[in-house]
């Protein structure tokens, strides 16, 4: 019998490499897109809690591992909270605050002010990108596995 070591390292550690795959996966494609609609972004995190692994690009993006690997975010500048909804009062100060350190025109570059489809397509990337994993994951394990099919065989026949 392995005892509860060889079950949580059956189990949940398996679990655990799938699930923060996933979760990089969803995460890499909200920031893909908002990179893409020119959206700054300060922080891309898989997982939670306390870094195991930090470091920051030439653009400014920290890109930051937890040690709870049970979810992640990107984290767009501007966020004030983790929800990233700002009341109104809270949108006005921030353009306010952004116009002024970096000058008009500079409030254009946060997801805040961008056009709302823009931030429906960002917001809409994760999951479809989730479904795209999907889609190829299983076209690979068909290419590769394929779909067994038994042939039908006639073993006798019977009058009537």
């Amino acid at each position: 019998m392995l005892g509860v070591l060889g079950q949580v390292l059956i189990y949940i550690v398996p679990f655990l490499l799938v699930l923060t795959f996933i979760v990089t996966i969803h995460e890499l494609g909200h920031f893909l897109v908002a990179r893409a609609f020119g959206v700054k972004v300060d922080r891309f995190a898989v997982g939670f809690g306390r870094a195991l692994f930090s470091r920051t690009d030439r653009h400014g993006i920290e890109w930051r591992l937890g040690w709870l690997p049970l979810g992640g975010y990107v984290k767009f500048s501007g966020d004030l909270d983790a929800s990233s909804v700002p009341d109104q009062a809270g949108l006005a100060e921030l353009r306010q605050r952004v116009v002024a350190e970096h000058g008009p025109g500079a409030e254009r570059d946060y997801f805040h002010f961008k056009p709302v489809w823009q931030r429906a397509l960002i917001v809409a990337a994760g999951p479809l990108t989730n479904f795209l994993l999907a889609f190829v994951l299983f076209g690979l394990y068909f290419a590769v596995v394929g779909e067994q099919v038994i042939a039908p065989r006639v073993l006798t026949v019977t009058p009537g």
